[in-house]
């Protein structure tokens, strides 16, 4: 399910890299003693520092409003499953199908989701892919009140907010790591220059 918040390990990886690029022109600055080299390092440093905190208050910020979309998004797909049997496949299936088996789960919030769904044309089911053991049909011999050890009970949107957390502890993990160090490779180069301007004034 596409969304701008899984850019955010896209533009930690694009940070770390750019800062590993920067890092080598750093050295080059404090081994040539050329305080022209470490001036930009700093200052390029600290645009990075900043714009990557920025970076991480907008994934906080806006990790309920992409769970939102995501939810949404799984309802417009349920709404839009080809119910009758041997209908078209349409990219509502193959979205739902491919969640609900790689997740583990069946239905938005609960299973129940799909019997009162309005796409089945007879009696209400759920699709294979909720099914423990998919087998051809098996979703249609299930019924509404014999679910246990049959079919996943758990809703899509709760597992999808639990990857979504996760990968938003990860991220806030890496991008604490990369703003510390990022934060004392700063404060070692602005020593540094100060120390060469101070004793450039002592030539």
């Amino acid at each position: 399910m596409g969304s701008p918040w899984f850019t955010a390990p896209v533009v930690l990886i694009f940070s770390a890299k750019l800062s590993m690029l920067l890092g080598a022109v750093g050295c080059a600055g404090a081994w040539f003693e050329k305080k022209v080299l470490l001036f930009m390092y700093i200052i390029t440093m600290i645009v990075i520092f900043v714009a990557l905190l920025f970076g991480v208050v907008f994934v906080i910020a806006f990790n309920e409003r992409v769970a939102m979309s995501a939810r949404k998004e799984l309802l417009e797909n349920i709404r839009h499953y080809p119910g009758d049997e041997g209908a078209d496949e349409n990219n509502a299936r193959k979205t739902m199908n491919s969640i609900q088996k790689r997740l583990r789960c069946c239905g938005v919030d609960q299973y129940q989701d799909w019997f009162n769904a309005q796409v089945w044309t007879g009696q209400p089911y759920v699709p294979d892919s909720c099914c423990i053991e998919e087998t051809n049909g098996c979703g249609k011999q299930i019924a509404a009140n014999e679910t246990y050890g049959l079919i996943y009970l758990d809703g899509c949107f709760n597992m999808i907010q639990m990857e979504i957390n996760r990968n938003l502890m990860i991220v806030g993990i890496l991008a604490f790591i990369l703003v510390f160090v990022e934060g004392f490779c700063i404060v070692a180069a602005l020593g540094l220059l100060c120390y060469l301007r101070q004793r450039d004034r002592y030539i």
